[in-house]
């Protein structure tokens, strides 16, 4: 069978022969991977600049979607210990989910790991929300900000507000209960409709984040403000009076903050709950072109997916 292994971190994976794997123990299941992911992550541990890849030969993935052909039944499978992009694999059946048999496996495999982002952020990085809690996504018209909008209402949101600069593309987030235009300057935004919010989720931060949060400046309710990402800068001058001048927590949501051991259980809720949802649009190509689109993949046209 085949798989897409890196041999040399500066050269990246390649398109290998490789032995099949063993019959499945009892604790195991074997998959037919039908996609997987190449997620930031998967590009991270590939070029070896990631902590949990250090060990050459390395298998590229995270993540699948796959067929257990014993049963027909679908699984997703996250794991930072084996490699998922191959034509098929073993897997500890405490790390693989089922997913219904109507998803589109390309687009589920795109989808789940940016979905988890807010969904780890909202479990585990958040504490005490009211019933209904109002929620803010800056940048909802990322992949991860539009499934954001499902978690947060999956999770008990009453409102979800989008912030991002492309008006158009807001109104097309679906799910969203209200929108926020960031203008340029940012200082020229109206940020008046997130005044009672409860939640932050920050997937832009930079000068954004501090027009948001300067607008919350004596909020009455408690603010818990949660960093994802960084899509438009990597640091913030937050005013020191700001922190002062209402109650505001900030944490921030990655692999660092929240554990391994926590996504593994939430798992169990996200991923049938993903099943009804949107999904992100995934642009899906042959493994066995790995070595060439690697190189020219449209990474910012959307999620890549491999399929074997």
């Amino acid at each position: 069978m085949h798989a897409a292994q890196v041999q040399s971190w500066p050269e990246g994976p390649r398109y290998t022969t490789v032995e099949d794997p063993p019959a499945p123990s009892d604790s195991q299941v074997q998959l037919r991977i039908l996609a997987a992911g190449a997620h930031q992550v998967v590009r991270s541990r590939a070029s070896g600049a990631h902590y949990s890849a250090r060990e050459l030969p390395h298998t590229v993935g995270v993540d699948c979607v796959g067929k257990d052909e014993a049963t027909g039944n679908l699984y997703y499978c996250f794991t930072l210990q084996d490699g998922t992009f191959a034509d098929r694999a073993n897997f500890d059946k405490s790390i693989v989910y089922p997913v219904p048999g109507n998803v589109d496996p390309v687009a589920f495999a795109a989808s789940v790991n940016p979905a988890m982002s807010s969904w780890m952020a909202i479990t585990q990085r958040t504490t005490n929300l009211p019933k209904d809690f109002k929620v803010v996504i800056n940048g909802a018209t990322s992949a991860s900000g539009r499934l954001a909008v499902h978690s947060a209402k999956a999770l008990g949101a009453g409102k979800v507000i989008g912030v991002a600069r492309n008006a158009a593309a807001l109104q097309a987030v679906e799910g969203l209960d209200d929108y926020i235009v960031l203008q340029d300057p940012v200082t020229e935004t109206d940020f008046s409709k997130i005044r009672d919010v409860d939640v932050v989720l920050d997937y832009v931060y930079g000068d954004a984040t501090v027009g948001l949060l300067s607008s919350l400046a004596r909020a009455r309710q408690p603010v818990q403000y949660v960093q994802i990402g960084s899509l438009s800068q990597a640091t913030a001058n937050i005013p020191s009076s700001i922190l002062r001048s209402f109650d505001l927590t900030i944490r921030g949501a990655g692999p660092g903050a929240w554990s391994i051991s926590s996504l593994q259980r939430e798992l169990h809720t996200l991923v049938p709950a993903m099943a009804s949802w949107k999904l992100a649009p995934a642009n899906a190509f042959p493994m066995k072109d790995i070595e060439k689109v690697w190189k020219e993949a449209p990474w910012k046209d959307g999620r890549v997916v491999f399929v074997p």
